[in-house]
């Protein structure tokens, strides 16, 4: 193996390791993008935490470790996966298997049995590493996350930018809702304060005293007249406000 380039150019011409493609990094142990992650990403992630090494983490403790950067991915999808034990012996699996194509010899690599092997670990390296279980489609409700996950079993052109593009659509929806809701509750209040303001105003009408200015004028026939002059405030109250919806609505809702 050569040894690996310095320079600008090291990310894209580094060594080569049969079977497994650039040598690894410390950027392969950290799985990103906006799909389940492939055998590849798997597969470089967990050699980046260097199993097996001297004081390092064993194969199974790597796959833990691996796990957790995986599981964010499938929850976001809204996919169900295996058992955590069985998820990492995939792992470890995957590594093994890769492991046993690296070891075979320079005089075989350019054999057509050689080739066929490395034909099909590729495919499994480009393909998304599957975690979930075999009966996954009866365990998923939402067509749009099974159109996600069969995509992810084929094609692999479906993203997450999809999903949350209509996961912000329902955010939306559902504040907007709720601001709405809100507006018709501040206009029932208002609406019960200026009936509460109409109200005070009539009361404090019937609670004066009437003045009571008996004034005499002579009639025609000399006999007295007795006038009342009432003070106060005319109040209009409209006869159906009681039956307004804002008021029955606001009524409801205080009463519960």
């Amino acid at each position: 193996m050569l040894p690996s380039p310095t320079g600008p150019c090291q990310t894209s011409s580094r060594s080569l390791v049969f079977g497994l493609g650039p040598s690894i990094t410390s950027e392969d142990g950290i799985i990103t993008g906006a799909k389940l992650p492939t055998g590849r990403q798997i597969l470089r992630c967990m050699l980046a935490k260097k199993p097996g090494a001297n004081g390092a983490l064993s194969q199974f403790e790597a796959a833990k470790v691996v796990l957790e950067q995986v599981r964010p991915f499938y929850k976001k999808a809204n996919i169900p996966m295996v058992s955590d034990k069985r998820a990492c012996h995939k792992m470890v699996d995957l590594v093994n298997a890769n492991n046993k194509l690296r070891k075979i010899s320079q005089a075989k690599r350019s054999s057509e049995n050689t080739a066929k092997q490395l034909e099909k670990m590729e495919c499994r390296h480009d393909a998304t590493f599957p975690l979930w279980p075999p009966n996954v489609e009866k365990l998923i409700d939402n067509p749009e996350d099974l159109d996600f996950l069969a995509s992810m079993k084929t094609d692999r052109v479906a993203t997450f930018g999809v999903l949350d593009k209509k996961l912000q659509l329902k955010v939306k929806r559902r504040e907007e809702r709720q601001a709405a809701a809100a507006a018709r509750q501040s206009r029932c209040e208002k609406e019960l304060e200026e009936m509460t303001a109409m109200s005070s105003l009539v009361s404090e009408s019937d609670e004066e005293p009437e003045e009571d200015t008996n004034t005499v004028c002579p009639t025609s026939e000399g006999e007295p007249s007795h006038k009342r002059k009432t003070t106060g405030t005319n109040v209009f109250i409209p006869h159906d406000i009681l039956s307004r919806p804002s008021v029955v609505s606001l009524a409801t809702s205080s009463y519960h």
